[in-house]
């Protein structure tokens, strides 16, 4: 968006409200044009300026849902969202954690302020499944979720905390490789907070704290598994031989890996395991879990490895070069997401709404 594109709807703006009627602005009419006013001269047309615009417009429509406005101011504000949507789905910029923050304080200034605004919502689940390979004892796994949940603007952000241990190779370098991974993989779905407002972007945002903190996280060892050639060149190999092959690479790069072991040349584990870090349990020789909101399936949870489409079942890299794998995203593993979502809302006031995650 160029200043010249942002002027050009500022004018329409102002044409479409005296066509309204609307001269002596007041409310939240007055906090979506200074808004608009604010989009290029304070954020030069960023994601996090429309952000806060369109938080300014979701929040006109819920003061008149139904009724309250007229015809032609309806179809003012309508005509603003389209465009400010528009364009914001179209740039190719994030609004990045910090920049959410500060969206957060100025919506706050410039409006009257949800509940919402006083959270975000910490919290923590205490998760354990039992798992038993063929052959093998059956042995118990318990860990715990850390999660902040908020919204902003046209975004619910989820922050997942992880401390990198000071043992390991501590490269920035590799932290925010893993981070922009596995964020690029997670961050597919809607969430509708049953508020009547448009679905928001569920956006993850693995957040890396300092080791000796206080706060509240899962500790990270990295690790790297060396792995040898392959038996003749994979141009060569036939599409049985190279997926033999990928599931070798993959389970001697899994080995010893789990949710505080990352193997850091294995993109696809490492999304693998944050699958863990927001409540899901493994779906291969699990027999019950417990504080997980998903009804335990055998069809589901107790299948061999790399046998299904699930991410949670099969870490099988067949596409390293573009971050993919034969494992998926399924909305079962938004469940506890989801109950977070859920408890976020009782916190604000909104505990008769219905959280609804769409992919």
């Amino acid at each position: 968006m160029t200043s010249q594109d942002c002027e050009k709807m500022r004018k329409k703006w102002a044409e479409d409200l005296k066509a309204a009627g609307k001269t002596a602005l007041s409310g939240k009419l007055l906090d979506i044009d200074r808004a608009l006013n604010a989009l290029w001269s304070t954020y030069q047309g960023s994601k996090l300026g429309l952000s806060i615009l369109l938080e300014m417009i979701d929040r006109w429509h819920a003061e008149h849902a139904g009724a309250g406005a007229s015809d032609k101011t309806r179809l003012a504000v309508t005509a603003l969202e389209r465009w400010a949507a528009g364009v914001y789905h179209q740039s190719t910029g994030a609004v990045n954690a910090r920049g959410s923050d500060f969206g957060q304080k100025v919506i706050a200034q410039q409006a009257v302020v949800l509940k919402s605004g006083q959270l975000p919502l910490k919290i923590s689940y205490h998760i354990q499944q039992r798992q038993q390979w063929p052959g093998e004892k059956m042995k118990t796994y318990k860990w715990s979720t850390y999660l902040e949940v908020a919204e902003h603007g046209p975004v619910v952000l989820v922050r997942v905390f992880a401390a990198y241990d000071p043992g390991g190779a501590t490269s920035q370098a590799i932290k925010q490789s893993m981070k922009n991974v596995i964020e690029s993989f997670w961050n597919v779905a809607k969430v509708d907070l049953g508020d009547g407002r448009r679905p928001r972007d569920l956006q993850f945002d693995l957040t890396w704290v300092d080791p000796s903190t206080s706060s509240y996280h899962g500790l990270i060892v990295p690790k790297t598994t060396p792995v040898g050639p392959p038996p003749k060149p994979l141009s060569a190999m036939n599409p049985a031989e190279l997926k033999a092959w990928r599931d070798e690479v993959s389970e001697t790069r899994g080995a010893g890996a789990n949710l505080s072991t990352w193997d850091v040349e294995d993109r696809v584990e490492v999304i693998h395991e944050f699958g863990h870090m927001i409540g899901n349990p493994d779906e291969y020789h699990v027999k019950s879990f417990e504080n997980v909101p998903s009804p335990y399936r055998a069809d589901i949870y107790d299948k061999p490895g790399f046998t299904t489409d699930s991410i949670m079942n099969n870490t099988d890299n067949y596409d390293k070069k573009n971050n993919k794998s034969y494992g998926k995203i399924h909305l079962r593993h938004f469940d506890t997401v989801k109950r977070a979502i859920a408890q976020y809302l009782m916190c604000t006031g909104r505990s008769g709404n219905t959280v609804t995650i769409t992919l």
